[in-house]
Parts: structure tokens; C-alpha cells; sequence
């Protein structure tokens, strides 16, 4: 399921560009308002997060050397889970006001209203699917470095990067519905318009990737890949999708 969220910032001041964490904290305060119970499980699980979102999609981008400026601006909230979408859509209701931090320290804030909710019609996917990464793509690896296992953030040039969202769409797939895919072939045959993000979440940062691509699968797990988004930490609003064409 997946809804559209359209926002109007209520003050002239631009928001900071690393804007994501900003709105991970704030839909899970809008769930904890309409949904305390489904929020907690969600805060209190040590695995996977079923959901994800997009960046700000700015039709009219206001020109700003301090930060990202706009009037209105609209962003995708999706997951398998209906409940989720439900719950998120009462709280933004109830309460429709938040806030995004304007500088790197956070002290100066820009408000944003939330002007309208959509719940989005169903995708009809097949084994064959086109699509674009409407907020970066996020994956890494371990890899041996000074003789200690490190994190290493991939990009799309290497291999591992699509062996490791396979491998991440497939437990993601059985720890959700509880079972096994049937048949869990995914493969990404063609990649165009790739560019490397740098994006701080908290107090660090991660190497991602925004790109256009084309995959081949099975529906059930290209359905999943849809709703919930690949590669990882998508809760923090990363490997968010959108279908071209």
C-alpha cells in the first residue's frame, strides 16, 4: 500500500538538505499519536522495518544557497503492511503540523503542514518491472581492512551491491510473511542515470545511490521489493521506488 503526502512549509526559511532523519522521527511520532501499540513494535524490533519513503519531490524549487527551499512539495510513504499506512494517516490527521531543522545543529526549525493525503491505487506488477529509486538506494558490506571487519558502504559498479540486495529482499521477504518466497529470482539487467549521495542519518553518513533501472523476478518478490523498498535501512527513507513508464 502506498500513500502520497503533500506538504506546504508555512515559513520562508529554506530546511536543512539532509532533511531524511527529520521525517523518520516525525512518522513515527504521527504512528505513536493514532497507533501506540503497532509504534512500539516497531521501535522495539531488532530486525527488519517493513516500510519506506521517498525524498521531497519539489515541483518549483525556490533558489537558496542555505539550504532547500520551497513552497509545496509531496512525498511517498509505502508498505505491505496496511495498517502501517492506516495508522500513519490517522496520526498525520489528528495532528498535521511538524517541524524539519534548518541548520546542521538542529536549533532552528522550518514548519511544514500537511495539506492532503492520498491512498494511491494498487501497482499491478509483473516479472518484469522498470523502475526508479526515488530516494537512494542503500547497501553495504564487511570487508577486511587494518585486520578488523568493517562496514563498507557499495555502490552500483560493484557486484556485491546487487548480490546483497537480493540477499536483503529475500530475509526481509521471509521475516515479514514468515515463510520463504517461492521462487526468489530478482536480477537487475540494466542500470541508467546513476548518481552517488552522501547522506547524514544522525551522526553519520552513508554512500548511497539515486538510479533508474530494470528487473526481472518473480511478482511475489518484486510486489514486496515495491511495497516495502531494497537495500537497507529503508525506514530512514532510503531505496524508496517509483514505476517509470
Amino acid at each position: 500500500m502506498r500513500s502520497k503526502i503533500t506538504l506546504r512549509k508555512t515559513t520562508p526559511a529554506p530546511i536543512h538538505y539532509d532533511y531524511q532523519y527529520g521525517i523518520a522521527a516525525m512518522l513515527y511520532k504521527k504512528l505513536a499519536h493514532a497507533n501506540i501499540r503497532l509504534a512500539n513494535e516497531i521501535h522495539s524490533h531488532t530486525g527488519f522495518k517493513f516500510y519506506t519513503f521517498s525524498n521531497l519531490i519539489i515541483p518549483d524549487r525556490i533558489p537558496n544557497r542555505h539550504g532547500l527551499n520551497f513552497e509545496q512539495a509531496h512525498f511517498y510513504l509505502s508498505s505491505p503492511d496496511p495498517e502501517f499506512i492506516r495508522s500513519f494517516t490517522e496520526g498525520l490527521l489528528q495532528e498535521p503540523e511538524f517541524y524539519l531543522r534548518r541548520t546542521e545543529s538542529g536549533k532552528e526549525r522550518a514548519s511544514i503542514l500537511i495539506e492532503r493525503i492520498e491512498i494511491l491505487p494498487k501497482e499491478t506488477i509483473g516479472e518484469v518491472c522498470k523502475w526508479k529509486a526515488i530516494s537512494p538506494i542503500y547497501v553495504k558490506t564487511q570487508r577486511l581492512r587494518d585486520g578488523r571487519l568493517r562496514d563498507f558502504d557499495l555502490y552500483p559498479k560493484d557486484g556485491k551491491f546487487y548480490e546483497n540486495i537480493h540477499a536483503n529482499l529475500v530475509a526481509r521477504y521471509r521475516e515479514y510473511h514468515g515463510h520463504d518466497v517461492s521462487h526468489d529470482h530478482f536480477e537487475i539487467t540494466d542500470t541508467r542515470n546513476v548518481k552517488a549521495k552522501r547522506i547524514k542519518i544522525a551522526n553519520n553518513y552513508r554512500r548511497c545511490s539515486l538510479m533508474e533501472f530494470e528487473v526481472q523476478g518473480s511478482c511475489e518478490l518484486l510486489k514486496f521489493a515495491y511495497e516495502a523498498g531494497i537495500g537497507e535501512k529503508n525506514a530512514m527513507g532510503f531505496g524508496c521506488l517509483q514505476r517509470m513508464g
